[in-house]
């Protein structure tokens, strides 16, 4: 890396946040972010506005991240779930010129797009967004939006083999000064040339949950991104000390852990429980969510079958993910339990995410704070000035 490189290099804040759980938006460039449902007031994808004002919101209230899920089709049923999204490239690209510190990630399918044009496409987000780009490698796991691409899919450890080539050209490109040549079993390149380098190392992040998918996270990743399998301490730490404990002992690698939330904040447990409820029970798409628990036990082996069925409520309610569901109290108990098992950030979604960011903002966040599990955000000189 070059010294401009290194100059940058604490202002990705998915690495350089002194929080102790940081925080992130999650999926709000597709149809329904992550809730798998039909509800009248459920989130509209298409509706650029609401994405750039969200995640201003959320950039200026300190978030440490932006991460859009990469979708090509939808699964299905009434809702067409994910079925309507925004290209993750173009819009982190706009996504890091409308904001200031936040990190600006794209999530991508490698094999949907070349891996010299893709470190291209990184690094002049990169210069974009003046070193916050990060990348969440996506092997493909949901056969039609693959085959869409070329007609088959490749097999599941056959996939991470294809990623560790894919990633070893982006990061020959964002290094190499001058030419290079690769030659392997999925890529022929002569004279390959990629300038400018990014202004940062990007910020690499996978979601591998199979053996295969953990060992790619451990040797090349800065973050796993997980669905967690538990919703107790004990659970979460050992799901999480798997990942770390191989990252440090097979590859000398420290490797942080994020998972991702849906959220319900109310004055009471039982009326935040109700609105999910309501969205989940009686708008709840099951056609959608079954084609995705089907795809996923197949082709991923995160879950077993008997989970998949404990998981159905929290696949609408969104995408499985951990729920905070309850009072702003109950919000703080639930981030203070999983920093404690070793979870280093949480991307967060919502129905309807910009009233329920503003919520966060103004009856979550200043208890995270005096809790100690974040600092008070203040924008530097420099960022307001930009």
């Amino acid at each position: 890396m070059s010294n401009a490189t290194q100059s940058h290099e604490l202002l990705n804040p998915m690495a350089s946040s002194p929080n102790k759980i940081k925080l992130g938006v999650f999926a709000i460039n597709a149809h329904g972010g992550c809730a798998i449902t039909t509800a009248p007031e459920v989130h509209r994808a298409e509706d650029w506005r609401t994405n750039l004002e969200t995640v201003r919101i959320a950039d200026a209230a300190g978030f440490e991240a932006a991460i859009p899920i990469g979708r090509w089709r939808g699964f299905g049923g009434d809702s067409n779930f994910g079925g309507t999204s925004f290209e993750t490239y173009t819009w982190a690209a706009a996504i890091a010129a409308s904001t200031k510190q936040i990190a600006t990630i794209t999530t991508s399918h490698l094999p949907t797009v070349h891996p010299l044009f893709a470190a291209k496409q990184a690094a002049t987000i990169d210069h974009i967004s003046g070193g916050r780009f990060g990348l969440n490698m996506i092997c493909g796991w949901f056969g039609p939006e693959m085959r869409m691409f070329g007609g088959s899919m490749m097999e599941h450890d056959e996939r991470y083999a294809f990623a560790d080539d894919w990633l070893a050209i982006a990061q020959e490109a964002w290094t190499t000064e001058g030419y290079f040549d690769h030659k392997s079993k999925y890529f022929n390149l002569v004279q390959a040339f990629s300038e400018p380098k990014p202004l940062n190392k990007p910020f690499l992040i996978n979601a591998g949950g199979s053996p295969r998918g953990m060992r790619f996270c451990a040797e090349h990743c800065d973050a796993a991104f997980i669905i967690l399998g538990s919703h107790e301490l004990e659970g979460v730490r050992k799901q999480v000390r798997a990942y770390k404990d191989l990252a440090k002992n097979e590859y000398g690698r420290d490797l942080k852990v994020w998972c991702y939330s849906y959220v319900s904040v109310a004055e009471t447990q039982a009326k935040a429980k109700e609105y999910v409820d309501r969205y989940v029970i009686e708008y709840g798409d099951d056609e959608a969510c079954e084609n995705i628990v089907k795809e996923l036990g197949i082709q991923t082996g995160i879950f077993t079958p008997e989970q998949a069925d404990q998981f159905r409520y929290h696949f609408k309610a969104g995408w499985a993910g951990f729920p905070l569901v309850g009072t702003p109290e109950m919000m703080v108990d639930h981030l203070g339990m999983l920093s404690e098992a070793g979870v280093d950030g949480i991307c967060l979604s919502w129905l309807d995410y910009n009233s329920g960011i503003k919520q966060w903002n103004a009856e979550v966040m200043p208890l995270l704070e005096k809790a100690g599990l974040r600092n008070p955000y203040v924008p530097s000189q420099e960022k307001l000035a930009a």
